[in-house]
This record gives C-alpha cells, structure tokens and sequence, in this order.
C-alpha cells in the first residue's frame, strides 16, 4: 500500500504501512501525561482596590485606585480533590491576603508592597515562582495607569 500526497506546508509525505497510525497502537489520553510533570498557574486579574500607598503628600492624606494582577506558577498535588479546597492554591486566598495587607496600613512604594505580598504568598510552599503587576490609576493624568511589574521565585 503506497499513496503519495503533497501540500504546500507539509512538502510530500510518502504512506507506506509502516507509517500509518493503526487505532491498536493508540493509547488513552491520560496515559500521554505525565502526573509528576508541569504546574498549574493561578491568576488574579484585574483585581480592584483602593489602597493608601505613595510617596507624595496628597498620596498620604486619601487613598487611591489601584488594579492588581497576579500569576502564580504553582505545584499542585498530582490528585485534586473536590471536596477539599486545601488540596489546591486558591486564588481567593491570594485576594484575601492582598486585602489584609493593604488595609494594614500605609505603604510608601509599590515594590514594598509587592514583597509583602510576596512574603505572605510563598508561606503557601507550592507557589513556586509569582509575577505581581501593581497599577496606580491616578498617578498621572495623562496615563491610565503607572506601575511595577516584578516576578520572584521560591529559594530552593
């Protein structure tokens, strides 16, 4: 058995028997992935929050919009179980440490603020590496928003 077909991409592909797929030889969808491979990636997106944070005086005085984004390169247990939250990183738990952070006072930088939510996030030891973008809406009038972005990883 013998067919030649040709493509532009492709260039010619010659089928002989030895090289058609037989549905014997195939094996389950799950026996392709390894369970001790890979990580998950956890996001918070556009997360909203006023925060009492900057340098300057009038930043002192009231607090400002600021927008929160988050990814978190996480080691998660090969079973995931459904009737326990713990079995995960959640990303509520991630919010909910942001908040408690932010309404713990003032902060002066966003980088401080960033390593606080860092410190507090690695204490959950399968994040492995995070990516925190901090956004202040109203630092400059002509932007939509000024910030950071900094990414850590876990010191083995």
């Amino acid at each position: 058995y013998r067919s030649i077909y040709s493509c532009r991409w492709w260039g010619t592909f010659i089928m002989t028997a030895r090289n058609i797929l037989k549905l014997s030889e195939l094996r389950s969808e799950t026996d392709l992935i390894n369970p001790n491979s890979g990580y998950d990636l956890i996001f918070l997106n556009d997360f909203m929050i006023d925060a009492n944070i900057g340098v300057y005086k009038h930043e002192k005085i009231k607090s400002q919009p600021l927008r929160i984004n988050i990814i978190a390169k996480v080691k998660n247990p090969k079973k995931i179980n459904d009737d326990k939250l713990y079995s995960v990183v959640c990303y509520n738990q991630i919010s909910k440490k942001i908040k408690k952070i932010i309404k713990s006072g003032h902060t002066i930088l966003l980088e401080k603020l960033a390593e606080k939510i860092f410190q507090e996030c690695f204490k959950n030891k399968r994040i492995q590496t995070m990516k925190i973008r901090l956004e202040k809406l109203d630092a400059i009038q002509e932007a939509e928003s000024a910030g950071i972005e900094v990414e850590r990883s876990r010191s083995e």
